[in-house]
């Protein structure tokens, strides 16, 4: 039987697919219980890049050298910003995380003005100013604001996705999509092994709860995660999947909550507040100007 996409199917499904790559944080943290996160990484995507390898082998020969070397420069950034996720997972509680990556929202368009020389319009502004307010909030420590080293790394491993996906944006612009998802996979293991060689014990998962946590990143997170979401973003406008972007941060906090045991504060709900307002501002400004010139 076949099932009629809509608008309201695409946002189910581009939901659904932010809530499973959410779990990540829920997953590393399990990961991570022996293994260091280098290591975590490349099993991670060895894995992931086997099955979507196998799913989409006809694009495997699709490619040149210069479409690698664009794969390469995505791997490297990506690599970077999920290895600073999880060295600072390991001591900042994942709800905590999952809200300072919400940072992006202003990391992009600060970049994006960088490089482009361009200025910032008042909404991506006025969400700055939240976002920042938000971090405030969440890295309160009593009576003063403070960063741990743990959320240092969070934050800088924001950035280095902030610079994936512009890299991505340009670098893989004429590139097929799909031999990019494939082999910015690759590479990332690539760099993760090579990490570990020089800076990790080589340690396996120790237990059955660690192999299902890796096999759950690599499944679940990675090849289900990344390969569903562009089936329903087809179908929405990107305003609506920037305002579903606020399932990611969300889904990680009730995850930590539930299976972590972590305490949500009133400083990291105030934060996570604003941040949630940050992320969703301007996507829901743009949808509503959308729908009336409609």
């Amino acid at each position: 039987m076949k099932i009629e996409m809509n608008e309201r199917r695409g946002e189910i499904i581009v939901g659904l697919a932010l809530a499973l790559r959410a779990s990540s944080l829920l997953f590393s943290t399990i990961a991570m219980r022996t293994m260091g996160p280098f290591l975590t990484i490349g099993i991670r995507f060895t894995i992931a890049f086997i099955v979507i390898a196998a799913l989409f082998h006809k694009n495997l020969n699709k490619v040149d050298v210069k479409t690698l070397l664009h794969c390469a420069l995505i791997g490297i950034t990506f690599f970077f910003a999920m290895l600073f996720e999880l060295m600072g997972l390991k001591s900042t509680p994942s709800s905590v995380t999952a809200f300072l990556e919400g940072m992006v929202v202003v990391v992009v368009p600060a970049l994006t003005c960088i490089i482009y020389r361009k200025l910032p319009d008042k909404i991506t502004v006025i969400s700055a100013v939240l976002a920042l307010i938000g971090v405030a909030f969440l890295t309160l420590k009593g009576d003063r604001i403070g960063f741990t080293t743990g959320e240092l790394l969070v934050l800088l491993g924001t950035v280095w996705y902030s610079l994936s996906v512009i890299v991505t944006d340009t670098a893989a612009k004429n590139d097929d999509l799909k031999t990019v998802s494939i082999y910015q996979l690759l590479f990332i293991a690539i760099f993760a092994y090579i990490g570990a060689f020089f800076f990790e014990e080589i340690r396996m998962p120790q237990s059955s709860t660690e192999w299902g946590a890796v096999l759950a990143l690599a499944i679940i997170c990675s090849c289900v995660g990344f390969t569903i979401q562009p089936f329903g973003q087809k179908y929405i406008t990107p305003e609506r999947a920037g305002i579903l972007a606020v399932f990611n941060p969300l889904t990680a906090a009730v995850l930590g909550v539930i299976f972590l045991h972590e305490t949500m504060t009133p400083g990291i709900i105030a934060g996570a507040i604003l941040i949630l307002i940050a992320i969703v501002l301007p996507a829901w400004i743009q949808d509503r100007a959308a729908r009336r010139s409609e």
